[in-house]
């Protein structure tokens, strides 16, 4: 709320507004925020002290039980990467809004709510776990209590993700469930840890965390352990998303065109290379057949014209028109890597003339035409397809 209400301050200033701020009680308001966070128990060390009681102590607690400690989140001790990315937000939060950048501060607040719902969920998994099974230290009272209350501070959020996900971690930690008296032994009594793992890691997107940063259950024993594992079905964040599967090995399409273009900038110019790492790849996808810039491309008709629930895509079937050709963006990097004359079936914008235009020329038809003409479509491409997925599925929904 202090947060929220650091951004009020800052776009609503009325009065006591400085001339470095729009309103300088927005870093009051701030201020607070970090402080109701921390608490004044944890001092003024950085990595804060264990007498503390409050959400800054719940995060160190935690990255102890997940193995997510230390700036990269792979450490069993130190000061956990939850708190030591917030307080990087928290200090430009607070530089921003006495600078008056008060629209800049909303996406800080966004990523501030995803990394402060981390221990909460991990809150909720440890005592999942502890409930799922009797024995010493696990399914008590106390841990049954516990985990409805982890479950009670993250659940909202989860709903208002995936309602069936927040049944699953509901149905399973409520309060009520474990029993108190001499039927302590009813196996239905306890947490379904696997359903509620499961139920937490497909909400892990839309809730702006990762499988990285909730982390593995280091203290799950015996058979729990493999169960209790860090997730691998999410890529690490891209620029600032989440993603909500795995896609590393697209994400490195990138590394094709780093390498054409650095083809294009040898001397002399090495345009074999460049078509090379064009045509056959070799960067995404762990093993051959890569995927391709120009597989982009030429599988265009297929994925995007006649083969797909929701064909023809209309931002392709545009190009399509325009150009006359299914292939219109290798047509172009091809003709450019080649030094062949180029022109489109429908004659429109050209002719091209790649073999008497130089060098100059073909290099940037190319480098600008891979990314511009063949990616670009292709990214548009998978948001069509995404929404095929979502209302055409038959198998693996």
């Amino acid at each position: 709320r202090e947060f929220e209400d650091a951004i009020d301050d800052c776009t609503s200033c009325t009065t006591n507004c400085n001339e470095h701020s729009i309103n300088s009680g927005s870093v009051h308001a701030w201020d607070e925020g970090v402080a109701f966070y921390t608490g004044s128990l944890e001092g003024p060390a950085y990595g804060g002290n264990s007498n503390g009681k409050l959400l800054y102590r719940l995060a160190e607690k935690r990255c102890v039980n997940f193995g997510t400690c230390l700036a990269s989140g792979t450490g069993a001790t130190g000061t956990s990467q939850v708190n030591a990315a917030l307080f990087e937000l928290f200090d430009h939060g607070r530089d921003w809004l006495q600078q008056g950048r008060c629209s800049s501060v909303r996406p800080l607040v966004d990523q501030i709510v995803s990394l402060m719902t981390v221990p909460l969920v991990q809150g909720a998994l440890r005592y999942a776990y502890l409930n799922s099974e009797p024995g010493e230290n696990m399914a008590s009272p106390k841990n049954a209590a516990e985990g409805a209350t982890f479950s009670a501070a993250v659940l909202p959020l989860v709903h208002h993700c995936n309602t069936a996900s927040a049944a699953v971690v509901s149905d399973n930690l409520k309060f009520g469930l474990f029993p108190t008296g001499g039927d302590a032994v009813i196996a239905a009594r306890y947490s379904d840890f696997a359903a509620v793992k499961a139920a937490f890691e497909d909400v892990y997107a839309c809730l702006g965390i990762t499988c990285a940063q909730v982390g593995g259950l280091t203290q799950a024993i015996d058979a729990g352990a493999a169960a209790a594992a860090a997730c691998a079905h999410q890529s690490a964040v891209i620029a600032g998303y989440v993603p909500g599967s795995d896609v590393t090995q697209h994400n490195r399409i990138d590394l094709d065109q780093k390498e054409i273009e650095a083809a294009l900038k040898a001397s002399p110019v090495d345009f074999t290379l460049a078509k090379t790492r064009y045509t056959v790849g070799g960067n995404s996808k762990t093993a051959a057949p890569y995927r391709t810039l120009q597989g982009f491309s030429t599988s265009a008709q297929a994925k995007m014209y006649d083969g797909c629930p929701g064909c023809p895509y209309k931002t392709y079937a545009a190009f399509y028109e325009y150009y006359g050709s299914h292939t219109y963006a290798d047509d172009w990097v091809s003709a450019a890597l080649d030094a062949n004359d180029h022109t489109f079936p429908t004659g429109k914008h050209g002719p091209n003339t790649f073999s008497t235009l130089g060098d100059a020329a073909r290099i940037e038809a190319v480098k600008k035409g891979t990314a511009y003409l063949n990616v670009w479509m292709y990214t548009v491409r998978e948001f069509e397809d995404a929404i095929d997925d979502c209302t055409s599925c038959t198998t693996n929904c």
